[in-house]
């Protein structure tokens, strides 16, 4: 055998496959759209006969009303409970011995007789099915049903219905008895609407599948897809039917499923081109692995490029560090140089060692203080989360009193601490919050030492510096506000516009970081600082205000 006889007869073989595996899968798809649209007809019919069970059992319950033979009104209460209810043919209120007491006909029948439906046989002609049906009733003591029968009308035409008998009961005994006629075609036109909509045939079916009720019209084309369910009601059980008529075949049934085909007899023109795309792919492949190359030299590049900006960026940090350490620990090394002084002059005039004591523990304090604001910065730099915890406003305050105290006593200032009562604890870093209080507070007692010197004669009792905790009156609880109060000459608007510029001081000593950082520590807390000034005398000052968020609402 030739090599291109091979080849040819090879060819076949797969075309005669691929033909055979287009067939089945037709078939298939075909048999899988049958069955699912036949289980989605099923849910339907049986979602359409749980709803005419429901909704007879809700009837039952508001039927009741009218067992109750002193209720007044009774036609009335009838023809308007047949007004709401369309499939509801005739009512009827029976003694025990199932004579008939009173009656209502339906509005929707307009029949002279007053036997409504009923007007060509008569209601006795139908006697044994209501007896049939009170009687189960009487037995079971709940709604019972009849077997359907057809009463025959003057225009040649008729209704199939069936009777409920609902039993009144009184110590435990039938007193009487409610006889509702139900439409087997009513039930089927209020109930079934929405399978009606939906281009299908509802009916009730009789044991010799003759059909009781039918509603709804369909175009009798194409393949016809059935669905069956049992409606059993006490008395008597029903046979609901759902039908429709496809005229598509179901290998067309959906658009997924043409795509699948189309794909299929794709699939031999892919064959074809697999092997001149094969000799394409191997130069292509070629061609990338030379651009993967020189792309990982340009990334190798990059990144070398990437950690020389970094290291230059934190070589920049590093300086800004070592201007904020400097800032930062001049108040807890000034602290502990004035209480060593302290101690050296009570050794210098009397051994009093409790006051010894004292300093040294001040001293350890403050170089404790030195140690977190240097861990706190050095957090900071390496941009890690900040250790925050719950801490009492009264705390706070509490740990700067003594180096605020010792401030305000070398400049001949007042400090008056407000603390609101029963404030919550608050949520913040304590090391440095602690450091804006105490930079806030050392600018006041400045900004009031400054005003002093130009006025030696002004009262000594406006040189005061409030510090007040308050809960927040705007923030329903969610916030404590820190207010640092100072009585000096206020801020100038040059001063006001570059408050918070870093480097900005109005100080020949300082280094205009301190509003700054003070501002970025409470931003960094969810919040702002913020101030009011007052430069008109005789209530000149500044306030910084600055809020908390509660640890109870970080929590929760």
């Amino acid at each position: 055998m030739s090599p291109k006889t091979l080849r040819f007869g090879l060819w076949a073989l797969l075309v005669v496959l691929m033909g055979a595996l287009l067939g089945s899968l037709v078939w298939l798809v075909g048999r899988y759209e049958q069955s699912r649209y036949e289980n989605q007809l099923d849910i339907s019919a049986s979602d359409l006969a749980h709803d005419i069970s429901t909704k007879l059992v809700r009837n039952a319950q508001r039927l009741n009303v009218l067992l109750d033979s002193e209720t007044p009104n009774w036609s009335w209460t009838a023809r308007q409970l047949l007004e709401e209810h369309p499939e509801i043919f005739r009512v009827e209120r029976r003694d025990a011995a199932l004579r008939t007491e009173t009656s209502a006909n339906s509005l929707y029948l307009r029949q002279a007789s007053t036997n409504g439906v009923f007007h060509i046989l008569g209601r006795q002609n139908f006697q044994s099915e209501v007896t049939a049906a009170c009687a189960l009733a009487a037995r079971s003591q709940e709604a019972a049903y009849s077997v359907s029968y057809f009463i025959p009308q003057s225009n040649g035409i008729g209704y199939e219905v069936t009777d409920m008998c609902l039993p009144r009961i009184e110590n435990k005994h039938v007193t009487g008895y409610l006889v509702v006629t139900y439409s087997l075609n009513g039930i089927l036109k209020e109930w079934g609407e929405a399978a009606t909509r939906q281009n299908q045939e509802v009916s009730f079916v009789a044991a010799d599948g003759s059909r009781l009720a039918v509603m709804g019209k369909v175009t009798r084309s194409g393949h016809r897809v059935t669905a069956k369910t049992l409606l059993n009601l006490q008395g008597i059980t029903l046979l609901l039917r759902l039908e429709i008529w496809r005229s598509a075949p179901y290998w067309l049934a959906n658009t997924p499923t043409a795509l699948v085909l189309l794909l299929v007899t794709a699939l031999t023109g892919v064959l074809w081109l697999l092997y001149r795309d094969t000799r394409k792919r191997l130069r292509a492949e070629a061609s990338l692995a030379k651009e993967i190359i020189q792309q990982r030299k340009a990334e190798e590049m990059s990144r070398q490029s990437l950690e020389r900006l970094q290291k230059s960026a934190r070589l920049a940090t590093l300086g800004e560090m070592a201007s904020m350490l400097s800032h930062e620990l001049n108040q807890p090394l000034a602290a502990i140089a004035s209480y060593a002084s302290g101690g050296l002059n009570v050794l210098a005039t009397e051994a009093d060692k409790t006051q010894i004591k004292v300093a040294l523990e001040r001293i350890a304090a403050q170089s404790e203080r030195a140690g977190l604001v240097i861990k706190s910065v050095h957090d900071f730099v390496r941009r890690r989360e900040a250790e925050h915890s719950a801490v009492a406003p009264q705390t706070l305050l509490d740990d700067v009193l003594p180096l605020l105290g010792l401030l305000a006593k070398q400049m001949d200032i007042a400090l008056d601490l407000q603390v609101a009562p029963h404030l919550p604890p608050v949520w913040c870093d304590k090391t440095l919050v602690e450091q804006v209080i105490i930079n806030l507070a050392r600018n006041g007692m400045q900004a009031m030492g400054v005003q002093a010197a130009k006025a030696p004669s002004l009262d000594a009792s406006l040189r005061v510096l409030t510090l007040k905790a308050h809960q927040d009156a705007t923030s329903d609880g969610k916030y404590v506000a820190f207010d640092v109060h100072d009585q000096g000459s206020g801020l100038t608007q040059d001063v006001q516009d570059k408050l918070f510029t870093p480097f900005f001081t109005t100080k020949t000593e300082g280094m205009g970081l301190g509003l700054s950082l003070c501002r970025t520590v409470i931003e960094q807390h969810g919040s702002s600082l913020t101030y009011t000034t007052q430069t008109q005398a005789p209530h000149t000052g500044t306030t910084f205000s600055f809020k908390l968020m509660t640890a109870h609402a970080i929590l929760t």
